[in-house]
């Protein structure tokens, strides 16, 4: 190796660049938490908002159905998806491996 190389000092341009790209590779970066900060801030805002309307609208289809004295629609939903998810877990859970025996 020649002592040259080892020795040799970045130029006034070389140095210069490496500010360069060092700002800007912060700057980019700095932005893109800012941006997923301001995306984390609003997801986190907007839920209790959804939460409030949806339960407003539960309060106004129970409402309905009381006055007019058909199911509500969520409830019976909400009910059929339950018993479903319990379907599901319980022939998951109680299922035989291809040797016969339980997992």
């Amino acid at each position: 190796m020649h002592a040259y190389l080892i020795t040799a000092q970045p130029s006034r341009w070389q140095r210069a660049y490496r500010a360069v790209r060092v700002c800007t590779t912060r700057t980019l970066i700095g932005a893109g938490l800012v941006a997923l900060g301001l995306l984390v801030f609003a997801i986190r805002c907007l839920r209790p908002v959804i939460n409030t309307l949806a339960s407003m609208a539960v309060r106004i289809e129970l409402e309905i159905s009381i006055r007019s004295g058909l199911p509500s629609l969520g409830a019976s939903l909400g009910a059929h998806l339950t018993d479903e998810f319990v379907r599901e877990f319980r022939s998951g859970w109680n299922t035989r491996t291809k040797e016969g025996q339980a997992r």
